[in-house]
């Protein structure tokens, strides 16, 4: 199954190694919530790569279950989508330019308390050793474990109020 728009999803378990196709447009937009697993999947063929046909015990045993719907859900959203090499460039774009946003809106220059501007922070993360993007992480643990690592480039101090309530209940 090899169309434009196909998305092949891998996962790995108990040894066993299975892919499910899905909607390439429409995968991200899952994992957001934003659509069923209906809506995204193209079939309800779950494939197993190692030794052919499992028995229901065997899906029950690895998956809690033997319902391939449920198998298939999970699998979308814990396995690994395989994108080509462009795809991947430019999801790991956009989350970079979603982690540089999250930093110049979270944390500020402690001198002037405003924020650094984007190129600053972009420049700060090109000069980082050994950075990687992880597309499966979120943007906010992302950004401040950047801007730890930032902080010894520049000043860096995360922009948070404190404060404390009193209730009297006279």
């Amino acid at each position: 199954m090899s169309t434009d728009n196909t998305l092949t999803i891998i996962y790995s378990k108990g040894g066993h190694k299975f892919e499910i196709y899905v909607d390439r447009e429409k995968y991200p937009e899952f994992l957001k919530g934003h659509k069923t697993f209906e809506e995204i999947s193209l079939g309800n063929v779950i494939n197993n790569e190692t030794k052919g046909k499992l028995s229901e015990e065997a899906y029950t045993s690895i998956f809690g279950t033997a319902d391939e719907m449920t198998i298939m859900k999970t699998i979308a959203k814990n396995g690994e989508p395989q994108y080509t090499v462009q795809q991947r460039r430019k999801l790991v774009e956009e989350k970079k330019r979603q982690i540089v946003e999250y930093i110049t809106k979270t944390y500020i220059d402690p001198k002037t308390n405003l924020p650094h501007p984007a190129s600053r922070i972009e420049n700060g993360m090109s000069a980082i050793k050994g950075l990687k993007i992880d597309l499966n992480q979120s943007v906010i643990k992302q950004g401040d474990e950047i801007a730890k690592q930032l902080k010894s480039k520049m000043l860096l101090v995360k922009n948070e109020t404190h404060g404390v309530l009193h209730i009297d209940l006279a």
